[in-house]
């Protein structure tokens, strides 16, 4: 057996004739992927609403100053809307089989997306 270097395998895209068992494989692979990404990793686990003319920024808020005494600035919802967009859009770049603006302006979630 060859010896691992610890590294998730280089992503690759969805097709429509997946197992359970290869789409788990590749869901997986992806979250892995994003979580190493600093800017992604607190939005693995959280939940936002739709993108909307009226909800541009997903519904987040400003963090509170206080909230974290490591924390250097706050995050401002623009900034986290950009972080999750760009998420997103990574995300989609994988999953040509579900249409781009579904997961870009619809999922409110990764498991909204899986």
């Amino acid at each position: 057996m060859a010896a691992s270097s610890g590294r998730a395998p280089k992503q690759w895209s969805l097709t429509r004739s997946e197992t359970i068992t290869s789409f788990e494989a590749w869901k997986n692979n992806l979250t892995y992927t994003l979580s190493l990404d600093p800017s992604f990793s607190p939005f693995i686990e959280a939940t936002w609403e739709k993108k909307a003319k009226s909800n541009p920024y997903r519904g987040f808020k400003d963090d509170s100053a206080d909230a974290d005494k490591k924390k250097k600035h706050a995050v401002l919802p623009y900034k986290k809307n950009n972080i999750v967009e760009l998420m997103l859009g990574q995300i989609a770049n994988y999953c040509p089989i579900i249409a781009r603006n579904s997961i870009i302006k619809v999922a409110t979630s990764l498991a909204s997306i899986w």
